[in-house]
């Protein structure tokens, strides 16, 4: 395969041109280069995530996830950091269904990208997967606080990511559900069932803009998704992020494309003006792109497009607001 950091290079040249560096990304390329390099495992080209803010300086971390396919047991691990990581990607290679990714997630805007978050995204409802994937990443602490808490959230939520970040002190497992296209349509007329459920999960930080905001998030049509911090106790934090892909409607494999007018627009505007975002989000649609590109007799295909946002709230209050890019590399 084309020599894979010679890709993300230019898929980062790409996305960060023509002044959109200042604007979005700041001054973090050098280290998430780094870090990319540090996390490749198996054969394949991995998918990226670039986190940015959408208000404040411009910076952004860094997310690499490896594919199943990608690995096999006991194949090439060439990054530092996944050959640390050698049995969790031995474990990864030899699941039999649901395990889907494997991630590393940097913040590279802190200036370190040491003791990087391990993250685990999963298209099985089974628990038991995710507490396996605890205890072989390191913490078979966080197992029954896992359990604790995909036992008692709504049976219509379904938990695809979970996560563990050791660089953060008392920092238990962060946990994503996404509710059923169903719930999702309910919860926009129903404030109620909204507050039920997330109490159900145990969270209780609701403060004013919470409930009215989500049930607004609701109502487009934009897959909704929860993520919540469990304590090592089982106990459910009070910071509360909530997603939205840009598909179209919830559940199906699409994606709609991002421009200054349509859905996805309508939706940054409104982002705006709860003053979680400023005029940066209008660049953002030039960050799509499909590329061709050769070398060698090998062709691929190079893509990046805005795919989600995040919001979250801590202690009832409004925190920030982030959009994702995800970026990657087909075959031909």
């Amino acid at each position: 395969m084309i020599d894979r950091t010679m890709l993300y290079n230019i898929i980062y040249a790409l996305a960060a041109c023509n002044g959109r560096q200042d604007v979005l990304f700041g001054s973090c390329a050098p280290l998430a280069l780094e870090a990319f390099t540090r996390s490749l495992a198996g054969t394949d080209f991995p998918e990226l995530w670039f986190e940015l803010p959408l208000l404040g300086d411009p910076w952004f971390d860094l997310h690499v996830n490896t594919g199943q396919a990608s690995v096999v047991e006991g194949g090439p691990l060439v990054g530092l950091d996944a050959q640390r990581q050698a049995e969790l990607f031995a474990w990864f290679a030899r699941q039999p269904y649901g395990a889907r990714q494997v991630s590393f997630g940097y913040d590279v805007s802190s200036g370190t990208i040491d003791d990087h978050a391990v993250q685990f995204l999963t298209s099985s409802g089974d628990a038991q997967i995710t507490s396996d994937f605890l205890r072989v990443a390191g913490r078979p602490d966080l197992t029954s606080a896992y359990e604790g808490f995909v036992a008692r959230i709504p049976e219509s939520w379904f938990a695809c990511y979970t996560g563990i970040f050791p660089q953060r002190p008392g920092m238990g497992v962060r946990v994503e559900c996404i509710p059923s296209a169903e719930l999702q349509r309910r919860y926009a007329t129903d404030a109620e069932l909204l507050e039920q459920h997330l109490r159900q999960a145990g969270f209780e930080a609701f403060g004013t803009t919470l409930l009215p905001r989500c049930q607004q998030l609701a109502g487009t049509p934009f897959q909704l998704e929860f993520q919540f911090d469990v304590a090592p106790d089982g106990s459910t934090g009070s910071t509360i992020g909530v997603s939205l892909r840009f598909g179209c409607p919830p559940g199906e494999e699409r994606m709609m494309p991002f421009g200054l007018t349509g859905a996805p627009a309508e939706l940054m505007g409104q982002l705006e003006a709860w003053g979680l975002a400023d005029a940066r989000w209008r660049r953002l649609a030039e960050v799509m792109f499909a590329k061709q590109v050769g070398f060698g007799g090998e062709h691929v295909t190079m893509y990046c497009y805005p795919a989600f946002i995040k919001l979250r709230w801590r202690e009832g209050m409004p925190l920030d607001a982030k959009t994702y890019l995800v970026a990657g590399v087909n075959q031909h």
